[in-house]
């Protein structure tokens, strides 16, 4: 049971401390439990499964496995947002009339569905999502669980539209508007084929090490969002271009105007830029 709990520990970026701290165990005992020098109470044992996530049948389980031979299935830790990373609550409530936790809520949920398909990947001795799909296929896939996560945590007042259809979600509310999302990675200017108008949010990730590791330039295989941003755009915001071998016309936002829109969630950590762009502070 210890080398399992000390394994869970480790795949989670744990410390001794933050597991005897949700556990409410002192991280000596936890110690020595994970060594196996001390035996473990039910009691101790309920406590650490829920602190892994886990029950305690499933710790058990997991520990029989471990004895039998059989391979501990990975379990990640969920990932929450900085407290200081949400801002700009006027420009939420002005452009989708919701509470400005609206944001950061869909962000870790789309964290955490993303989690979930790792731990299916890796469990099944495959690679991460990010080290299987093309970084393009992996923008799409990152934007259409976040309309997703978006909808959900709305709780009415948005539903998303049709597949490539303008715009992504769709109100259903007289106090906000239609909401156009766009993706892109690091410091990339979002691009779409065509201008398109309206209200939207521009949410910009790094790929980086499950344990929040990040270096400037340098890549993981985590996706992690670090900035969005919120407001309007006019036609006049898009450069537009048609070149040969290119897949046909393409929209790219201007960096003034994505930086004239509000930054409403900003995860510092993370950022791939040499310096914060207005609005960051």
């Amino acid at each position: 049971m210890g080398t399992v709990v000390a394994r869970l520990r480790g795949e989670r970026g744990w410390s001794l401390e933050d597991l005897a701290d949700e556990a409410g165990r002192h991280r000596t005992y936890v110690g020595l439990i994970e060594r196996g020098e001390r035996h473990l109470s039910v009691a101790s044992a309920f406590r650490l499964a829920q602190a892994l996530g886990l029950s305690l049948s499933d710790l058990i389980n997991l520990a029989e496995a471990h004895v039998l031979g059989a391979r501990v299935p990975v379990r990640f830790r969920l990932r929450s947002s900085p407290p200081n990373a949400t801002r700009g609550a006027e420009a939420v409530q002005q452009v989708a009339g919701l509470e400005e936790t609206w944001i950061p809520s869909a962000i870790e949920a789309t964290h955490a569905t993303l989690d979930r398909i790792d731990e299916q990947l890796v469990n099944t001795g495959s690679l991460p999502l990010a080290e299987v799909v093309e970084l393009a296929n992996l923008s799409a896939i990152v934007g259409n669980l976040l309309r997703s996560a978006l909808e959900v945590n709305s709780r009415g007042v948005y539903k998303s539209n049709a597949p490539h259809t303008f715009p992504d979600l769709v109100s259903q509310s007289g106090t906000s508007q239609g909401l156009e999302i766009k993706i892109a990675l690091e410091g990339n200017m979002p691009k779409g084929h065509l201008p398109k108008p309206g209200a939207h949010l521009i949410c910009r990730y790094v790929l980086a090490e499950r344990d929040g590791t990040y270096s400037r330039g340098s890549r993981g295989n985590v996706v992690w969002i670090w900035e969005a941003r919120l407001g309007e755009l006019t036609e006049d915001d898009f450069n537009t271009s048609n070149t040969p071998g290119d897949s046909g016309k393409t929209a790219v936002i201007s960096a003034e105007a994505l930086y004239r829109l509000t930054c409403i969630y900003y995860d510092g950590r993370f950022r791939p830029i040499a310096r914060p762009r207005a609005g960051h502070h």
